[in-house]
């Protein structure tokens, strides 16, 4: 076989992966990258793939369908930090609060890990590569939502934050809902089913990197005991070697509530982009999908917030409002969680 028919014919069955395997679960779903290394005139024996994050929950079950207004519940000393910095947080998962992040879906490949190779320490590793930023969709009930309040709002005493996206779906993150519990794995158990299929067809042509391929897919997923947060996902994935600094100039490192040190991303507010303020960039699409603005619309003061507090706390949001030109509204609610606005 001549070189250049092999190699067209080592991508025809990597598209034929993308079209028996993955476009069953995910109809928009393509190859950003791939890699094969072969001996001359020998067929590939697999590839090492990376999924476009551009539409790639379009028309799944993850596919967030709202109208792209929602809450992010806060503590004050929080809700001052990210009005002052001018950004929000995007945590590395090896940040998140729940340990079992992207581990929690990787069990369903466990009984044929040879085919896989999915294991605890490369998920480890993976974390510092995927950045999240937990939402809530803006309903009534979500701003009502005890649990929530007493987690995330400290309890009572913080503050919840009504923002939108400045642009819906940006290209380069991927944006979805969280699934919870068992029962709602079936996407991956089906790509694993697929998965094998195709390689007990094809001399075990798949993907040699199935851990950090699937791992968007993942990141969706968690234990049924969360599903009270009925959460929205914003992702943005960042490769970098094991032992490699990030890169990018919006990814720097801090430490966090457990005295550790962690990687976090920057998701700059409206207005407060440093790459947004020319004439020839605040428009930008190339820009804003690769930094897609936060625009917040309303802070609501939590109820156990008291009625003396929560007027010095209103006088200082006007001042930080005015002196950075934001424009929100700002509410309170009360013990019987009734939300009204702060005049």
């Amino acid at each position: 076989m001549q070189d250049n028919e092999r190699i067209f014919s080592d991508f025809e069955n990597v598209d034929k992966f993308k079209r028996e395997v993955l476009n069953p679960i995910l109809p928009k779903a393509k190859f950003s990258s791939c890699f094969m290394q072969s001996t001359p005139g020998v067929p590939a024996d697999d590839f090492s793939g990376q999924l476009s994050p551009i539409h790639l929950l379009k028309g799944s079950v993850y596919e967030y369908k709202g109208d792209n207004s929602f809450i992010h519940y806060s503590s004050l000393f929080g809700l001052k930090a990210i009005l002052e910095s001018g950004f929000l947080r995007m945590s590395e998962f090896g940040n998140i609060m729940d340990k079992k992040e992207l581990n929690f879906a990787s069990i369903i490949f466990e009984d044929n890990n040879s085919l896989f190779r999915i294991d605890e320490d490369t998920i480890t590793v993976l974390k510092e590569n995927i950045f999240c930023l937990s939402l809530c969709e803006s309903n009534e009930e979500t701003k009502r939502n005890d649990f929530m309040w007493e987690v995330y709002g400290d309890k009572g005493k913080g503050a919840i934050i009504e923002l939108k996206l400045t642009k819906k779906d940006p290209e380069f993150f991927i944006q979805g809902k969280v699934l919870y519990g068992n029962e709602k794995l079936n996407s991956i158990r089906e790509i694993k089913n697929l998965t094998e299929k195709f390689a007990a067809e094809n001399n075990n042509f798949i993907p040699n990197n199935f851990a950090e391929f699937l791992i968007e897919l993942q990141a969706f997923h968690k234990s049924k005991r969360y599903s009270i947060e009925n959460e929205v996902r914003f992702l943005m994935k960042e490769n970098k070697q094991q032992y490699d600094e990030h890169k990018l100039e919006t990814i720097y490192r801090d430490i966090n509530s457990n005295q550790e040190v962690k990687y976090f991303n920057k998701l700059f507010l409206k207005g407060r982009h440093p790459y947004l303020n020319s004439d020839q960039t605040k428009n930008n699409r190339k820009v804003l999908d690769e930094f897609p603005q936060v625009e917040i619309k309303r802070v609501i003061l939590g109820f156990n917030i008291s009625i003396e507090n929560k007027v010095d706390i209103y006088t200082l949001l006007n001042k930080i409002k005015v002196q950075h030109n934001y424009d929100f509204e700002i509410s309170q609610i009360n013990d019987d969680k009734e939300i009204f606005p702060m005049r």
